[in-house]
This record gives structure tokens, C-alpha cells and sequence, in this order.
């Protein structure tokens, strides 16, 4: 609880602290252009004669914008909202207040939609063909401190039990943060009140990396605040035993930012577990009840410098350190039965995996010719130190033991350039070196009974060492066609070889692979207010080193795990077709999309020992997807916005390995409905209900997940103090549920995690400033099981 008093009296010692700087006021308004309508959340920005940001806000429900800046002169104010042409005005700031009497008034441009940010408070998810976007701050999972809670907004994205994360079904996702490949692992790692945004992209261009055939995932962290000295904070404390929160510093002056920025969080739950087996070969069959205390510490420390020069060349660099720390005591209680016999046992597991993560970059940009020409050099490093301890406990008496882990390190090269042609055409190109690897060490020891020593296991032990170098150049090229018609067309190439080195049995297995990854985009633009899309993109996803481990892992003493040296990549065409349309608080889009994976990696579980579980990878024939987006949202009335986002789509899968049959068929949907209500300009309250339909993998399908969450804001002090309830799963339906019948076993498991949760937050702002940025983080995620333990 130190952690909880520190930031409460942060807050109190703030709230009254004064705003630096900022003497002179302009202030406005913003209308629509057919009817003379106020904007409401239309973003207002302010930027000097070298086009850098100087301050900026959103405007109110009659369209009125208003802020301080310390600067006079001559300025530039941009008027931008989703839908709608950017507005850029020259104006002239004298001392003392500046009323702008003449309303600035904008049209619909649907065209337009790709490149605009709005990060309105209270507009909490923008799509478009290419990818939607997330504001953190407005999701109501956002108080959990979870970035997979947050990632649930969209329909496409599901997350099981253990927060892997689907993009339509497929979990092999790649994960950016800010452009920086990371060590991190799996997205709960990263808390929540870090993040500014999430991006999910399911249609990237060329310059993207062509890893990941579900999709990308880029996490947008904070990073910069207004003109001036900037201070912002938030903390969320979940009735009983959570806590979560961050702390946040920016000065901002004469073309330097500084920023930094601590994220915690502290989150103690209990999970119940069932896992019931029968073997129809031999007639036996396991029962186990399992109950789990995970206890997740996570501390973030990141700190950002970066200066613009006079001519808009820019060098910045970032440092982050993350300590994500999880620590599980299980108690199993474990029924074996076969025809003539039965067995009752209790077993005690603890474990703990703690992390270290070290992140470096940076990046120079040098402004050739401006908003014409530019070249970007960038270069990141990350590295994870990983270590796992493990105790086994069997009716009482110490059994097992393992420790050990690993030094994942990641390393990016890349340049990139940029030039404008007439009539808008651009051409993009670039080139990067990407280099991943591990070396893992993992010991497992047996207690000898008899004389109290700790023998290895060999069996259960591992040591490799896996590296792969990734060399890749794209090229992207576009613009308009005349009559609305516009395009896109790009090339990315890739050449990879990898190593994986088996010191035990001294064996090295290397591989090599080369990717072509087109990408082509045509748009239309129908009307001022709607637009159509089609794309077709390529994708791949490489095995990593998890799946392809050739050594055995006891989850526990029934269920083990190992990985297959022998896969190889999957690999993903992608057709899309998107119609978008937006008018008057009102959004609509809709997407068709088809998919054909080849080689598609999955995972599948054998008989083991005559009744215990091998999990394992696999590569099945193909998949294939049809399926439809759509997003819809809609202002009711003055005070009540409604949401609706649905995905479904036909899936069908192909193939056999070692007698296992992979084929599977079957309609799966997922959507959420929300309700947003503003009774007055301080208070809002969100309803958001969620449904997953029953989904079906090679040997399993999981059963349908629904839950509700509800939360309310106050705003306690204009533009600085906001409080939140927040209540997560409010009638505690959500939970996990997979079964499995083949000609091996029958399969039944169940996994409960404390998911009603009352969350009470408060936000504090000194001199934010209200519009977004974008950012762009490379991570491959652990692959997780279906199969849920409590772990």
C-alpha cells in the first residue's frame, strides 16, 4: 500500500500546483459547413512557422475551443475531425486574449478518413480497411490495468484465458511498440496506463514487417505533453486486492521533449481450474480440481528525449526497463481411476517467473526537402533477462524441482524514404536488418527419498541456443487517379536464416526461407461522406523458438509440452473489400474479407505415458477464412452515443499428421454493444456487453464467453481532475470452457478467473495536451496453450 499513498499524495500536492508559462488565450469556434452545426471533439491544433506542435485541444458540444500558449506572433492553427477536410488558418497571437470571431467552418471528406487522429476523450475506437484504433484512456477496461482487457473493444480480437491474443481467429499476431522490437513477451506484461493508444492492424502495407498472419498489434506508449511542463497521473485500485496506476513528466520547449514516465501495477487473483481425461484405450481417466494464486507485480520506468531542429530534422532516443514478475501457488487435488483401481492424490505447485527488460533506441530524421523528401535512420536494441523456478509438492513431500531460463535479445537496423510527387503520389522505400535469438538453459532435478539429494533429470532438462537474421526492402508507391479513384501499390522482400543449436545432443538444424510480400490497395470515393476500399496483402509467420524446442516441459504431472524442430513457416493471402461512411455523428463500416493459409501452424495434444497429455505444434495442410466486419456507431440524441461492433466469419481448416485428424468447419462470431450517456458535460456513464461464440481449433472447441462491464466519470476539476467506478463482468459470467473428443481421449476443461472486479480510478492533467500522436513495436508473443491450468 506505500505504492497507493505515493501517488495519492502526488494528486494532493498537484491539484493546486500552477501552470507554467501560458499568459496569452486564443479561443474560437468550429462549425460544420452545410448547416452551420457546431463540431463537438473536432481537434484544434496549434503549431509555430516550423510546423511544431505548440499546443492543442478538442472543442466542447457548441463547438468552442480555447487554450494558453506564452507564444505571440504569427502561428498556424489546424482544424481537424474524422471525416472532415483539415482546415490550416494563419493567425496572429497578441498578448492578452484573442477572440477568433469569424468561425471556422469544415466540410465532410471521407477521403480523408486514413489521416486523421482524433483522440477525443470520449471516442474510444476509429477503424478504417486498413486497421482500428483504440484510445486507452476512453475504454472501460482501461481501469484493470490490462492491454488484453482494452484490446476486447475491438470484435475481432479475442483473448483467452491465459491473454493469448486472436486476430480473426488466428494467434499468431505480431506485436509492436513504438517501433521497437521488444523482449518483453506476452502483452500483459506492458501495463495498461503506459499505453496511449492500441493499434490493430489487419491490412499493413510494405513497410510493415510481413511477420504475423493474424494481424499486427501496435502499442502506442505516452510520450509527450504540451508546450511548456506538462504532469499527468492516474491510479486505479480494484476492490480488494489491486492496484494500478502511472506517473508522468514532460517539459516541452524551444524544439526539446523530455518525457518520463512510471507505470506500475500490482494485481493478486485467485483461478479455478477443472481438467477431466478419459483414455479409451486403456479405461482410465484423470480428475483435477485445481486452485491457483497468481500474484502479478509489474514496474515500467521509460524515459524519452528528443530535440527538433530549426529545419524539422529530428533526433530522438528512448530508454525503457520493465520488471514484470509472476508468482503462482497451485493446489491440485487429483483423481486417477482405472478399470480395477482408483487413486487420490494432492499435489502443491509453485512458480515464478521474473523479468528484466532493458530497451534502447533511436532514430534521426533528416528533412531532405520539406513535406516533400525525408530520410529516417533508426536503430533499437532489446534484451530480457528471464528466469523460471518451479516447486513440485506430492501429498506432502517435496517431489521436483526446475529452474533456469533465458536471454531473449532483440536488434534492429533500418532506414526509410520518403518522396512527393505531383498530385499527391508518394513513393516510400526502405531497408531493415532484424536479428532475434535466445540461448535457454533449463534444469529439472527429482528428490532422491531415500538420502534427502536432488538428482538431475535429464529428461526434462534443456539447452539451446536459437538466432534468426532477417533482411528485408520494400517499396510502396501511390496517389490519385482522378474521379475519386486512388491507389496503392507496394513490394516487401524477405530473407531469412535461422539457427537452432541443440548443445545437449550437440546437433545444429539451420533453415532458410525467402517471403515475397506484395501488397495493393485501390479506393473510391463514393460521396463526400463514403468511400470504398479493396486490398490484398501477404503475410507470414516464422515458428519461434518456444514451438520448435525439441525438449519436454511438465506443465504438471498429467499434462507436458514440447515443441517440432521440423515446422515451418505459415504463410497467408489476404483479400479485403471495405465500405466506409461517416456524416453527422454518425459511422458505418462494413468489410468483407477472405483468407487462404498454407502450412497454418497449430497446436495439438497425444497420449503420453498411457494417461497423461503431450501438447505439441504442428503444421496442418491450409485454412481457410470468410468472414465480415462491421463497426457501427451512432449519436442518438444530445446526451447518448451508441456502438456496435460485430465480426464473423466461416472457418475450415485441412490436414493429418501422425494419425491426428486437423479438419475442422464452423460459423464463429464475436461483437460488442455499447451505450455511452452524457447527462451533463462532467458525467459519463458506459455500459459494454461482449459475446464470443463457441470457437473450434484442430481436437478442441472452446464454448461461448459473455460478460458485461459498466463504468462511470466524473470530472472533479475542469481539464485536471476526473474520477471513475468502474465494474468489470457485473453479473460474473465470464470464464473458459474447452472440450476435446477424438479416437484417443475425451477432454473437458474449465478455467474461472476473478473477473468481477470494482475498480475506483482518479485521473490528474497539468497542461495536457489533448490530440494524439502514432507510433509504431516489434514482438514475437510466447504461444500459449489451449489447455488452462490456473497458470
Amino acid at each position: 500500500m506505500d505504492f497507493l499513498k505515493k501517488i495519492v499524495l502526488i494528486f494532493a500536492s498537484t491539484v493546486f500546483t500552477y501552470s507554467l508559462g501560458a499568459q496569452n488565450v486564443v479561443a474560437g469556434r468550429v462549425l460544420e459547413g452545410n448547416d452551420s452545426k457546431p463540431v463537438e471533439y473536432a481537434s484544434v491544433v496549434l503549431k509555430n512557422m516550423e510546423d511544431k506542435v505548440i499546443a492543442g485541444v478538442v472543442t466542447d458540444k457548441h463547438g468552442v475551443y480555447k487554450f494558453k500558449v506564452s507564444q505571440t506572433g504569427e502561428h498556424i492553427l489546424q482544424i481537424s475531425f474524422i471525416g472532415y477536410k483539415t482546415i490550416n488558418a494563419m493567425i496572429n497571437i497578441e498578448p492578452g486574449v484573442n477572440a477568433i470571431k469569424t468561425p471556422v467552418f469544415i466540410s465532410q471528406n471521407s477521403a480523408e478518413l486514413d489521416g486523421v487522429t482524433v483522440t477525443a476523450t470520449r471516442n474510444e475506437r476509429q477503424s478504417s480497411v486498413e486497421k482500428t484504433r483504440i484510445n486507452t484512456s476512453a475504454a472501460i477496461a482501461s481501469a484493470t490495468g490490462s492491454v488484453t482487457e482494452i484490446l476486447k473493444t475491438s470484435s475481432m480480437v479475442t483473448v483467452d484465458n491465459n491473454n493469448a491474443v486472436y486476430i480473426r481467429g488466428n494467434s499468431n499476431v505480431l506485436v509492436l511498440i513504438d517501433g521497437v522490437p521488444t523482449t518483453l513477451g506476452a502483452l500483459d506484461g506492458l501495463p495498461a496506463s503506459a499505453t496511449e493508444s492500441i493499434e490493430i492492424i489487419t491490412n499493413p502495407d510494405a513497410k510493415y514487417d510481413s511477420e504475423g498472419t493474424g494481424g499486427i498489434i501496435n502499442v502506442i506508449t505516452k510520450k509527450k505533453g504540451a508546450e511548456g511542463f506538462s504532469l499527468s497521473s492516474s491510479l486505479n485500485w480494484g476492490v480488494h486486492e489491486r492496484v494500478n496506476g502511472d506517473l508522468m513528466a514532460t517539459i516541452n520547449k524551444n524544439g526539446w521533449n523530455l518525457a518520463l514516465n512510471y507505470s506500475g501495477k500490482y494485481h493478486l487473483e485467485d483461478v479455478r481450474s477443472g481438467l477431466s481425461r478419459y483414455f479409451y484405450s486403456t479405461g482410465n481417466s484423470i480428475e483435477q480440481d485445481i486452485f491457483s494464486e497468481r500474484e502479478d507485480v509489474n514496474n515500467m520506468l521509460s524515459a524519452n528525449i528528443s530535440r527538433l531542429m530549426k529545419n524539422n530534422d529530428r533526433v530522438s532516443f528512448n530508454i525503457k526497463f520493465a520488471n514484470p514478475k509472476l508468482t503462482n501457488n497451485q493446489t491440485l487435488y487429483v483423481l486417477s481411476s482405472s478399470l480395477d483401481n482408483y487413486d487420490a492424490s494432492t499435489r502443491n505447485n509453485e512458480f515464478i517467473h521474473d523479468r528484466r527488460m532493458l530497451e534502447l533506441s533511436a532514430d534521426y530524421k533528416k528533412v531532405i526537402k520539406p513535406k516533400v523528401s525525408e530520410i529516417t535512420l533508426k536503430g533499437t536494441f532489446s534484451q530480457n533477462r528471464g528466469q523460471r523456478f518451479s516447486f513440485y509438492e506430492e501429498d506432502g513431500e517435496i517431489s521436483q524441482k526446475s529452474q533456469g531460463g533465458g536471454y531473449p535479445k532483440n536488434m534492429t537496423l533500418q532506414a526509410d524514404h520518403f518522396v512527393k510527387f505531383a498530385k499527391e503520389r508518394l513513393l516510400e522505400s526502405g531497408l531493415k536488418f532484424f536479428y532475434r535469438g535466445n540461448d535457454f538453459k533449463f534444469e529439472t532435478f527429482d528428490h532422491n527419498i531415500q538420502n534427502g539429494e536432488w538428482e538431475l533429470n535429464d529428461f526434462f532438462s534443456s539447452d539451446l541456443y536459437y538466432q534468426e537474421n532477417i533482411y528485408s526492402a520494400y517499396t510502396n508507391y501511390g496517389g490519385g487517379l482522378g474521379n475519386g479513384y486512388s491507389y496503392k501499390a507496394g513490394i516487401r522482400v524477405e530473407y531469412s536464416e535461422s539457427e537452432l543449436n541443440i548443445r545437449k545432443e550437440n546437433e545444429r538444424i539451420e533453415k532458410y526461407h525467402f517471403f515475397p510480400a506484395p501488397f495493393l490497395m485501390f479506393s473510391k470515393r463514393l460521396s463526400d461522406i463514403s468511400n470504398l476500399d479493396l486490398v490484398f496483402s501477404r503475410r507470414v509467420t516464422r515458428p519461434v523458438y518456444p514451438q520448435i524446442n525439441p525438449f519436454v516441459n511438465m506443465v504438471d504431472k498429467s499434462v507436458y509440452e514440447t515443441g517440432n524442430r521440423d515446422l515451418v513457416p505459415e504463410e497467408v493471402s489476404q483479400a479485403e473489400v471495405a465500405y466506409n461512411y461517416t456524416k453527422n455523428g454518425t459511422s458505418f463500416m462494413a468489410s468483407l474479407f477472405l483468407s487462404h493459409t498454407g502450412n497454418f501452424i497449430t497446436q495439438v495434444s497425444s497420449l503420453y505415458d498411457n494417461d497423461a497429455l503431450m501438447l505439441t505444434y504442428v503444421n496442418g495442410q491450409k485454412a481457410l477464412k470468410a468472414g465480415l466486419d462491421l463497426n457501427v456507431r451512432k449519436k442518438l440524441t444530445g446526451f447518448l452515443t451508441g456502438s456496435l461492433s460485430a465480426n464473423g466469419y466461416f472457418g475450415e481448416t485441412h490436414g493429418n499428421e501422425s494419425g491426428m485428424d486437423l479438419y475442422t468447419n464452423k460459423f464463429m462470431w464475436s461483437g460488442n454493444l455499447s451505450a455511452m450517456v452524457n447527462p451533463t458535460p462532467k458525467d459519463n456513464i458506459s455500459i459494454q456487453y461482449f459475446y464470443n461464440s463457441p470457437t473450434v481449433f484442430p481436437q478442441f472447441e472452446a464454448e461461448q464467453v459473455h460478460y458485461m462491464n459498466a463504468s462511470y466519470k466524473r470530472e472533479l476539476i475542469k481539464n485536471i481532475l476526473t474520477a471513475s467506478v468502474t465494474l468489470t463482468d457485473v453479473f460474473n459470467t465470464r470464464e473458459w470452457n474447452i472440450v476435446s473428443d477424438n479416437s484417443v481421449y475425451s477432454l473437458d476443461n474449465n478455467s474461472k478467473n476473478e473477473s468481477r472486479i470494482l475498480w475506483i480510478g482518479l485521473t490528474f492533467n497539468l497542461n495536457k495536451r489533448e490530440v494524439g500522436g502514432s507510433g509504431k513495436k516489434q514482438s514475437q508473443e510466447e504461444p500459449e496453450s489451449l489447455i488452462k491450468l490456473g497458470y
